[in-house]
């Protein structure tokens, strides 16, 4: 399946005003998002472990996660990627001023792994990424022989393909 993208205009360089407009692609994503009974139906077809185990597994997974970064430490999953914590302030004038009222709201951070990453020149044809015009997916979309199957078969099928294949939804 193709990661699919539309066209959008926007500033050349959103910080200085007036700047002039160009053309940028916009990933967008097909279908309804995963959850973690998809995923762990997914991991069960490739191995001896119950869906009940992977989701317990994954959810243990999620809570130790946040433990370690709520101790202030990175978390780094090999083949994944590293997680962290980041800090948003409006800043301040001294540096005596900078207290922890000045922290206005924490985020996760992720910053994929190599293994993890997605690029236009992988090599391995599961890993390639394929991106395909709005307008052109359409056009395929409407001129597909209607005979294969019903409508909302080959909707599912595009909708869980597209995200599948991009696990960083």
């Amino acid at each position: 399946m193709s990661v699919i993208f539309r066209t959008v205009e926007r500033p050349s360089d959103p910080r200085v005003e007036n700047s002039p407009k160009k053309f940028f692609p916009q990933l967008i994503t097909l279908g309804q998002s995963v959850d973690l009974a998809f995923i762990a139906q997914k991991m069960q077809d490739r191995s001896s472990l119950s869906i009940g185990d992977i989701r317990s597994t994954m959810q243990n997974f999620v809570e130790k996660l946040k433990e370690q970064l709520l101790e202030g430490k990175t978390v780094n999953i090999a083949g994944l990627g590293v997680f962290m914590l980041a800090a948003k302030s409006k800043g301040e004038d001294k540096t005596e001023d900078v207290t922890a009222k000045s922290v206005e709201s924490v985020r996760i951070c992720f910053q994929a792994n190599r293994e993890l990453k997605i690029t236009k020149t992988a090599t391995r044809a599961g890993e390639k990424l394929d991106l395909v015009s709005l307008d052109d997916y359409l056009k395929n979309l409407a001129n597909a022989p209607s005979g294969g199957g019903s409508d909302g078969g080959s909707g599912g099928n595009s909708g869980d393909g597209g995200i599948e294949d991009d696990p960083l939804g």
